[in-house]
């Protein structure tokens, strides 16, 4: 079975044939709904490729894909972006060599881009698979020609090229109506290289990658922006080694391999989730609030109780915005939020629902253009809740255990998710801020990572902790 099984490096270990998998197609909880207007499906009106891609790599590269191969194969016509992460040696590279060769000989004209964080991966694991697939197959089945250096061409507007996101080649210069951007050992590949693939507006992406890191665009296709993408997960018992007793693969690994791994680490080790069945770590030991902890609040029902805090991170610039969260004992909710209004604007806003709402304080951050919504605030006289200025950098109630007030709030609100005491929307923006968002510790204070340091401003996290500027709550400092 030439299915690409090789060792943690996704390297080709077989060229023989034999009967595919279980043969199933259907996505892991495969979800393509839209949701605001976005899905990972394609256009209605597209052009059809003159061959199917199973049909292409079983009948033109004479190679038999198992079936989680197949899925793969038959979920990039059908869907815009597909996302795929694997355990260790699951053929994704192989699976992704395949689909740039199908892409170049399906349309006319077409351009296909490979890349990745370094030059072997892309050059000596995905690449090498091509020029395999390419020598093999017979000689009237594919068009062009294949170089030894990463590119492959059919002619001059018809060709797949590969190259690291490091490498001096200018992302801009690639663009053709029909478009593949392949993204391998996506989990490694910074944000702002993945921005600039995307700008590129390819008719189709296909990202694969494994589950060793959490923060970042290849982690939110599997779980906050699931929507856009059609994600795939292969586990190790998914392959071939598993699924079909009587073939062996070399370089796939065995149910004995899996047991000795879970000896080793145990079931709940990150390396064993990662590397075995192909699952992200969801809790790190260096975020303020823990997946785990986050999505449970999201998910918890309670009654809100004492008194109404009304809290404003105020937008300062880009694609920052302005948020408002109400919170009233446990029960928490996201009341505004919105790009783009003036100090003034946000003022009467919130003026206006403290006049139709029962509101005891009104936080407001008052960094930068915020100090404009507080005086306003003052003029217009808040009639009943008491107005709270509140200055992220300015000192902690408690400086020996928190670096500043920011650091302070933040650990509070750490420690009502921590006690379970937390009912809060289920908002991917909220649950993703809150729980990648790290601190460290200087000496015995908290410390938090620093905003800029951030993929995006943590808005709506940062309006939610601004609640706990007015109760003074048993601070406590977990090792």
């Amino acid at each position: 079975m030439d299915t690409g099984a090789g060792d943690d490096d996704e390297s080709s270990a077989g060229n023989g044939e034999s009967s595919a998998g279980n043969g199933e197609s259907s996505a892991e909880n495969g979800e393509s709904s839209a949701e605001n207007g976005e899905s990972s499906a394609g256009p209605g009106k597209e052009e059809k490729p003159e061959v199917e891609p199973v049909e292409f790599v079983r009948g033109g590269l004479g190679e038999r894909p198992y079936g989680k191969q197949v899925e793969i194969l038959e979920a990039v016509p059908e869907n815009r972006r597909v996302s795929v992460v694997g355990c260790n040696g699951s053929g994704k590279d192989w699976t992704a060599a395949r689909v740039v060769l199908w892409w170049v000989n399906a349309y006319n004209p077409a351009k296909a881009i490979v890349t990745g964080p370094t030059t072997r991966q892309v050059s000596d694991i995905v690449w090498r698979e091509m020029q395999s697939a390419f020598a093999g197959a017979a000689e009237d089945k594919l068009k062009g020609k294949m170089f030894r250096t990463s590119r492959y061409e059919v002619d001059p507007e018809t060709f797949a090229l590969g190259f690291a996101t490091d490498s001096p080649y200018n992302l801009q210069g690639f663009h053709s109506p029909n478009l593949l951007a392949v993204i391998t050992e996506a989990h490694a590949v910074d944000d702002r290289d993945m921005d600039a693939i995307r700008r590129l507006k390819p008719r189709r992406l296909l990202m694969v990658g494994n589950a060793y890191v959490s923060p970042g665009a290849f982690y939110d296709s599997h779980h906050s922006k699931r929507r856009l993408y059609k994600p795939i997960r292969i586990s190790a018992e998914d392959t071939p080694n598993f699924t079909q007793a009587e073939s062996y693969v070399p370089g796939m690994m065995t149910p004995q391999d899996m047991a000795d791994r879970e000896a080793e680490w145990g079931k709940s080790d990150p390396r064993f989730l990662t590397t075995v069945l192909a699952q992200f770590p969801e809790d790190q030991d260096d975020v303020v609030v823990p997946l785990t902890w986050a999505r449970a609040a999201a998910e918890r029902s309670l009654e809100p109780d004492g008194p109404v805090i009304l809290a404003c991170d105020v937008a300062r610039q880009g694609s920052s915005k302005t948020v408002v969260v109400r919170r009233q004992g446990a029960h928490a909710r996201i009341v505004h939020r919105i790009n783009g209004q003036d100090t003034m604007t946000i003022a009467e806003y919130l003026k206006a629902y403290c006049d139709s709402e029962k509101v005891d304080f009104v936080v407001v951050d008052e960094t930068g253009v915020g100090g404009g919504v507080v005086d306003r605030l003052r003029q217009l006289r808040l009639r009943g809740p008491k107005l709270v200025p509140f200055l992220a950098g300015s000192s902690a109630s408690n400086p020996r255990y928190h670096a500043n007030r920011g650091a302070e709030v933040w650990w509070i609100m750490r420690n009502r998710y921590q006690e379970g005491d937390m009912d809060t929307d289920n908002d991917a923006d909220l649950i993703e801020q809150v729980s990648t968002r790290k601190f460290f510790r200087e000496g015995e204070r908290i410390k938090l990572q620093n905003k800029y340091k951030l993929r995006r401003s943590p808005d709506e996290a940062d309006a939610l902790a601004m609640t706990f500027a007015v109760r003074k709550e048993r601070i406590r400092i977990w090792v």
